[in-house]
């Protein structure tokens, strides 16, 4: 079938799943509808009557996803959920375009040093010739199988359950993820124009109004930039301290957006605006479940004031091991997806908050890289996902049980935590040293 095929049976499928959400939540006392989406609807009907979406307790996002279902109170309360159905979809597209991309930059590359090479020992005119057409062509024809390869890569994106049914229940994280992406694909588009550099950090700031987790990626994008090999820490310095024109053009992108859309919406809401949306998410506890190693003692620390010192150790581990992934694989073009990859696994596991929604932050970056595991074996790739799951299973049961039975089972959810804490450590563990970094493209 091909790619267009593919993405109507995704669209159908999550078409199907919003309609059956419609009737398990007539039915049953689990609702599938998202109570996030209940707190957006609510948020847009007091921005209906000309007030604040904050008036809504509990609305703490952008006023952009208010705004953006208002339809749920004049079409259909389900609207919101299409909406967030299309950027899901959006997402699996990107994933195509950016492996394309990325392929046909490594054939040029690969190219370029061959023909160089020829051309040294003989003055061909035609390989003169075509070395020139490389280097004013950037749309270089590839063999099927990349093709196919980036679009399977898709299809790990459009066939997975999880971002389906999380997509579906009316979570609007699609969102800043898609935007994380179309960053991500303006970046790694083979013109290198200065508006492409701009476009892409107009993204990435569009993105950190939404959420404020791709912060983390910041000085990736900033040093994947970089024209030259980074190597001691003096290189390192010049390289933040003296921007080229692309960094620039990124920095001025990403400060633009970002700055008008926050101020656009404090001159509406004023401080209400900043301390939910954006200053909440820093001193944020959830004491009644999460899947956070953090969340018993936020838990038991609930009736007193955690102090400077403890919130920092709380965010330590997860800066320093996101600087140290930064250096690793942040500098390098072709590196660049799995840095952004396993920035935000990190993030989200060492995250004092952690939700089924954040999963998706990445997700939608890891068909980016699953070309380059080819030595992790059969194995390996069927156990990592069940080890996810089980270990996701185990916390659910006794979490259920808290929700809807009323059981005291906070000791048993905390166990559960540190399991699936874990777990999340050795499957990046296994990641990060089975990538091949080597494996972009090859020539047949």
């Amino acid at each position: 079938m091909s790619f267009r095929t593919h993405l109507l049976i995704s669209i159908g499928i999550r078409i199907f799943l919003i309609y059956y959400g419609e009737v398990q939540d007539s039915l049953s006392d689990v609702q599938y509808t998202d109570v996030d989406y209940r707190v957006i609807t609510d948020g847009a009907s007091h921005v209906l009557n000309s007030n604040s979406p904050f008036k809504r307790h509990t609305y703490r996002y952008t006023p952009l996803l208010a705004y953006l279902v208002l339809p749920n109170l004049l079409i259909h309360r389900s609207y919101g959920k299409f909406i967030f159905s299309l950027f899901d979809i959006l997402i699996g597209v990107l994933i195509k375009w950016i492996l394309l991309e990325c392929y046909r930059a490594n054939k040029i590359s690969i190219e370029k040093k061959l023909l160089k090479l020829e051309t040294l020992n003989n003055r061909n005119k035609y390989l003169i010739k075509r070395k020139n057409e490389i280097l004013n062509n950037s749309n270089e024809t590839l063999p099927p199988k990349y093709i196919r390869m980036a679009e399977l890569s898709a299809y790990f994106w459009l066939y997975n359950p999880l971002t389906m049914v999380i997509a579906t229940r009316g979570n609007g994280d699609c969102v800043a993820c898609s935007m994380v992406l179309l960053s991500l694909y303006f970046l790694q588009k083979n013109e290198q124009t200065i508006g492409q550099y701009f476009t892409a950090g107009v993204f990435l700031g569009l993105s950190i109004h939404f959420r404020l987790y791709p912060l983390g990626f910041c000085l990736a994008f900033y040093l994947s930039t970089v024209e030259k090999p980074l190597i001691t820490i003096r290189d390192y310095a010049q390289a933040i301290v003296l921007p080229n024109n692309k960094q620039t053009a990124l920095m001025c992108g990403t400060i633009i957006s970002l700055f008008t859309s926050t101020a656009f919406f404090f001159l509406m809401y004023g401080h209400q605006y900043l301390y939910e949306s954006i200053i909440y998410h820093l001193v944020r506890k959830d004491t009644r479940h999460n899947f956070s190693l953090n969340f018993y003692s936020q838990y038991l620390s609930s009736s007193y004031d955690i102090s400077a010192m403890e919130k920092i150790l709380t965010f330590l581990p997860q800066l320093i091991l996101i600087l140290i992934i930064t250096i690793r694989y942040g500098q390098h073009r072709q590196t660049l997806a799995f840095c952004l990859f396993s920035i935000a696994f990190v993030m989200v596991t060492y995250n004092p908050v952690v939700t089924s929604q954040y999963f998706v932050w990445f997700l939608s970056l890891l068909p980016l890289s699953v070309k380059n595991f080819r030595n992790l074996g059969l194995r390996k790739a069927v156990f990592l996902p069940i080890m996810w799951f089980i270990s996701q299973g185990g916390w659910l049961l006794p979490a259920y049980l808290l929700e809807f039975k009323g059981w005291n089972t906070f000791e048993f959810i905390w166990v559960q935590s540190v399991v699936f804490f874990f777990s999340n450590i050795l499957i990046l563990q296994m990641l990060v040293s089975n990538y091949d970094v080597t494996y972009n493209y090859k020539i047949d």
